[in-house]
């Protein structure tokens, strides 16, 4: 009965991200008790309201930060692709709430004056549901954007993917100020990287490796390749040719790509493994 808890659950390992989302609710809670001013203050003085009330949405940033950014990083063993599912997200989710709570009951004791009753204890308790709520609804709403995508992509009229490895399909990259251009290809990509403001492409002619700079983003040069099943997104920083594979390590760390013709292994996001692994078939 029990055994979705089990079922593999995607979880955002991409820090920017996060950090974007974290200040965001962050800064929802501060207006929120702000204007609606639901726990009851000793002090009068506006300036002083307003730093304590500040202070709530510090409560949750930190709170946030420490499960969505630090925790990953020092533990990255429990975050794992393969092993994150809906228990250990409920169970993270649960302890953010109770971070927040506890932390928000004390400082309003002991910082804001306020006097604890049970009143104030289970608005101060219910007032710190609503960021784990959000965080839970932006993460189901990124998941249901990333299947649908993937469902648009499903529904691409076959005059418009080529798949058919006897038919040669070239690709231009052209660069933004449309001073740089190269074809290639597809069959000869091997993987697309970003690099600060430019796109690092890779490709394989007649057994060796070339590579070169376009002043392009990585988002766009996805959006161009969308019609081509064959390369897909395994990082927030780099696309691959699934044809190129050669194997998919798993280390404490996380999973890792190896490709053909490229030494170094590329990073598999948290985020993209279970579409990797469906693309490569790999349960």
């Amino acid at each position: 009965m029990l055994d979705f808890l089990n079922k593999s659950y995607p979880f955002n390992d991409d820090p920017k991200q996060n950090l974007k989302l974290i200040t965001g609710i962050s800064l929802g809670m501060f207006l929120f008790i702000l204007f609606f001013q639901p726990i009851d203050l000793m002090t009068t003085d506006f300036n002083n309201k307003l730093l304590i009330i500040a202070g709530f949405g510090g409560i949750t940033f930190f709170s946030l930060v420490l499960a969505l950014i630090i925790a990953p990083s020092v533990l990255p063993g429990l975050f794992l692709p393969g092993k994150w599912n809906f228990k250990r997200d409920i169970v993270l989710n649960a302890c953010i709430w109770a971070t927040i709570s506890v932390a928000s009951i004390f400082y309003a004791r002991y910082v804001g004056q306020t006097n604890i009753t049970f009143y104030s204890v289970f608005t101060i308790v219910f007032i710190s549901l609503v960021p784990v709520a959000i965080l839970i609804i932006s993460n189901r709403f990124e998941i249901l954007k990333i299947k649908l995508q993937d469902a648009l992509n499903l529904n691409k009229k076959p005059d418009k993917i080529s798949t058919e490895k006897n038919e040669p399909v070239e690709i231009e990259f052209e660069s933004e100020n449309k001073f740089e251009k190269i074809s290639l290809q597809l069959n000869e990509i091997i993987m697309l990287r970003s690099a600060d403001n430019y796109v690092e492409v890779f490709w394989e002619k007649e057994g060796e490796i070339k590579k070169k700079l376009i002043r392009q983003t990585l988002q766009n040069t996805e959006h161009q390749l969308i019609t081509y099943p064959q390369i897909i997104r395994c990082h927030r920083t780099c696309l691959f040719n699934t044809n190129y594979v050669s194997k998919l390590n798993i280390y404490p760390q996380g999973y890792k790509l190896k490709l053909k013709y490229i030494e170094e292994e590329i990073p598999v996001s948290r985020q993209y493994i279970l579409k990797v692994k469906e693309v490569l078939q790999i349960k």
